[in-house]
């Protein structure tokens, strides 16, 4: 390796690393302010967006631990360390609303859950009638569409109808934070290994998720 190409690797790194810190740091800042904040209050936040969290970061730490068998490295591992920080985090604000008693199951839970039930069927069906299978990491990917982007688009239908007290600021903010450095660590992954099908999987449910949460975010901003 020559001294450039050393100086490029060290740089890659140090951003990598950087990234990774990153999302360890607002994971906990993003579960920390919601849990404080779901001991008082649940308007604008549904039950429903918490369980397909929860299974949707459950379906993306199954990706980046394959990935991270397939192919061994510091950044996979570093992605697989971040999904399991998000779902600890994510199980926990859970956990409170159901411990305090301000979950409550409504028409808008009932409407999200039908949709991301009859999608997620829709999506397995149709992986076994393509012989993929349910374990395929685009079946995984598409998965994890209906169980984030969707909440959250109801997520925002909720917020506009009765305002989002019931989401921090900072929860809010480092949402995107959070996961434009989950994209920026799957681009080095990207970069080091190539695409794969892991890989591809995971890039469609962060971009579905992004997007998702920004029309969620101008919702909540213009309440």
């Amino acid at each position: 390796m020559t001294a450039v190409e050393t100086r490029k690797f060290s740089a890659s790194r140090l951003t990598a690393d950087g990234l990774f810190v990153v999302q360890l740091l607002f994971a906990v800042i993003f579960g920390g302010s919601e849990f404080y904040r779901l001991l008082t209050t649940r308007e604008g936040v549904n039950l429903t967006w918490f369980l397909c969290w929860l299974m949707f970061s459950v379906l993306n730490l199954a990706l980046t631990f394959r990935a991270h068998q397939n192919q061994p490295s510091r950044v996979t591992l570093q992605t697989f360390v971040s999904y399991a920080t998000w779902t600890a985090m994510v199980a926990a604000d859970l956990a409170v609303m159901l411990w305090k008693g301000t979950h409550i199951w409504g028409q808008i839970d009932t409407i999200t859950a039908i949709v991301v039930g009859l999608g997620a069927v829709l999506t397995i069906a149709l992986s076994y009638r393509l012989e993929l299978g349910i374990v395929d990491p685009m079946v995984k990917g598409w998965l994890a569409v209906f169980f984030k982007a969707v909440p959250q688009l109801a997520l925002a239908y909720k917020i506009f109808m009765q305002g989002g007290a019931g989401l921090a600021a900072a929860a809010v903010v480092t949402g995107h934070v959070t996961i434009i450095s989950r994209l920026g660590l799957l681009w080095f992954s990207i970069k080091e290994a190539g695409w794969d099908r892991n890989r591809r999987g995971s890039a469609l449910s962060e971009l579905a998720n992004e997007t998702s949460w920004l029309i969620a975010t101008i919702v909540w901003l213009i309440q």
